[in-house]
């Protein structure tokens, strides 16, 4: 039985990923009862900067939600200074992500062989495009992953810093206003995120069918297995 159900035209329906974000939007409507979001500001004011950024840095590299901690930086620091200051967290995870791979590449190997086997062999800068837009993986394995498939340096900081960078923009943005969020802002905030989302799909939906092709890539069945 796969994780998804597939239709029959092909698409699957990721019901885990569904299911999941139901349960956590069920858990903040109870949350909302009993935590205000002036608590909330009130406890990230008191937060040292310098233990927020930290916290902001470390805690990602073993797998706390990324977006979580994005959206108390747009609290604690504001738009314009929590997004550079998570621009640099970002640049700090790869690096840490690409030396602690380097440094103990068995035991990453073998933790993400699961991630590993969804990437296809290519060029290392699609291959870095093509890892970045995988739907449903979580934000550390992605930067763990791609120095486990020999991808430069170099390579690794251009195509993934700016995605990452992109990407958490909303979430900074909903922690700096969420103590005054019209149902305008609200709106934007859905049509940006979505729209980000599409293009995400959509990138990866043609990237994926590229890479399969004869020349374009490696066969469907040929998976990116390296030492």
């Amino acid at each position: 039985m796969s994780k998804a159900s597939a239709t029959p035209s092909g698409f699957s329906v990721p019901w885990r990923l569904i299911i999941a974000a139901a349960i956590v939007c069920i858990g903040l409507a109870v949350l909302s009862r009993f935590i205000t979001i002036d608590m909330v500001h009130e406890q990230a004011d008191r937060l040292n900067p310098f233990v927020a950024f930290a916290l902001l840095t470390v805690l990602p590299l073993v797998g706390f939600p990324v977006s979580v901690l994005h959206v108390v930086a747009g609290i604690r620091f504001g738009t314009g200074l929590g997004l550079a200051l998570v621009a640099l967290s970002i640049l700090l995870q790869l690096l840490a992500s690409y030396v602690l791979v380097h440094g103990f590449r068995r035991k990453f190997s073998q933790r993400l062989a699961p991630v590993r086997e969804k990437i296809p062999r290519g060029a290392h800068g699609a291959m870095c495009l093509f890892t970045m837009l995988i739907p449903g993986v979580p934000y550390f394995a992605k930067n763990y992953v791609l120095p486990l498939l020999g991808v430069p340096l170099h390579t690794y900081l251009i195509i993934c810093l700016p995605i990452h960078v992109v990407r958490s923009s909303v979430a900074i943005f909903l922690g700096d206003k969420s103590d005054e969020l019209t149902p305008g802002r609200i709106v934007a905030l859905v049509v940006y995120f979505s729209a980000t989302l599409f293009a995400s799909w959509w990138m990866y939906r043609r990237l994926r069918s590229q890479m399969r092709k004869p020349g374009g890539g490696v066969p469907a069945t040929t998976r990116a297995r390296h030492a």
